[in-house]
């Protein structure tokens, strides 16, 4: 609406714009004291969400979840792609329920990735079929995305309760021999694997969708790599490696070939110092006697060390922790690696901090 006045009693007035104007569109115009955030869904949805700009990242989880009617929430979170500058390694960063999003996420657009954050060993106890479903979503990802390898024998199996679950029956009449060509299981999927998925999706009739995906994750979770968060990083002899942190605890790989696996109960201690990763092992000899080893790693950046680091605690906390020990105090002065503080329903764990091995280092946290 436009209006003007001018000296000696002359005026202007737009008609057209004023009947365009609708006053009730300023409400829903986002102000500076606003953030949007967009969050991008397994399913390939995506939904934009207003909060406040001193919003933590618990107030956004919130919103998620309840438009989602998530009841089991503890196994989700939600990602975001992290560059602090233009010198820094892009990162997959977690978002953090205890921090203002704004400060985790630095600038604008806020664009988050639901994610299944916890796989549990054996996702079909869980409670919700709905959780068991986003599960399979998530797994589905992890195949088509690479993340999860398999043997072309067993990605037909899993494309044929995929096939099932999002096609339905097969029937003669109604499927043609190219019905399946959108249908991805792996990257670059051969037509020979598409094949042998048709024949096994004519044995899946009658199924439903709820047990064509219990079906499903039966199978992934008996893969090597299944619920694997993977980092990248060099062993001593700077060959690339890819280390994968899980229920199970840390298992590295040179391509597909898994070279050491560690579970929690052998891992005494995590540090990080820059760019380098520290390991400490516990092995039991046969007489009892304990012997400690450390393992070093170099991480492709310092965040990304750092990210190595936390996601570590995170899922040491979620799956070995019964109750962890009570937060220390806090301190006037921090390094890099100590203001974390995992949190999901518990107290976070305690980290302690000291000189070990190379001089200080930025963060160490050791079994209680």
């Amino acid at each position: 609406m436009t209006m003007t006045m001018m000296r000696f009693g002359s005026g202007t007035y737009n008609v057209r714009d004023s009947e365009s104007f609708n006053p009730s569109s300023l409400q829903r115009m986002p102000s500076d004291r606003s953030i949007t955030c967009t969050v991008f869904f397994l399913d390939m949805s995506q939904r934009q969400f207003q909060l406040d700009r001193h919003a933590v990242g618990q107030d956004l989880l919130e919103k998620v979840y309840a438009h989602l009617e998530l009841v089991e929430r503890d196994f989700f979170g939600l990602q975001f792609l992290c560059v602090l500058s233009s010198n820094s390694c892009g990162v997959k960063r977690w978002l953090e329920p205890g921090k203002s999003i704004k400060k985790q996420m630095t600038c604008p657009p806020y664009n988050l990735f639901f994610r299944v954050k916890f796989y549990v060993s054996d996702p079909n106890k869980l409670a919700e079929e709905y959780t068991r479903y986003h599960f399979y979503l998530q797994v589905r990802a992890d195949l088509l995305e690479g993340r999860l390898e398999c043997s072309e024998k067993t990605a037909a199996v899993l494309g044929s309760y995929a096939a099932q679950s999002e096609l339905g029956d097969y029937t003669e009449y109604e499927n043609d021999e190219h019905y399946l060509d959108q249908l991805e299981v792996l990257p670059n999927q051969t037509r020979s694997l598409t094949g042998h998925i048709k024949e096994l999706h004519k044995l899946r009739i009658g199924e439903t969708p709820a047990t064509s995906e219990f079906n499903f994750l039966n199978v992934a979770k008996t893969l090597d790599m299944y619920g694997m968060h993977w980092h990248e990083a060099k062993d001593g002899e700077e060959n690339p490696i890819r280390i994968g942190v899980s229920s199970y605890g840390m298992s590295i790989y040179q391509g597909s070939e898994k070279r050491h696996s560690f579970p929690w109960a052998w891992i005494m201690k995590l540090s990080f110092k820059r760019k380098q990763f520290y390991v400490q092992i516990r092995n039991f000899e046969h007489n009892a006697n304990s012997v400690d080893t450390i393992l070093i790693f170099n991480a492709i950046c310092q965040q990304s060390c750092k990210m190595l680091w936390k996601s570590c605690i995170e899922h040491h906390t979620f799956f070995r922790l019964i109750a962890p020990p009570a937060a220390p105090p806090k301190k006037l002065f921090n390094l890099m690696g100590s203001r974390f503080r995992y949190r999901e329903t518990a107290p976070p764990p305690h980290y302690k901090k000291k000189c070990t091995f190379r001089g200080a280092l930025d963060s160490t946290y050791q079994r209680q």
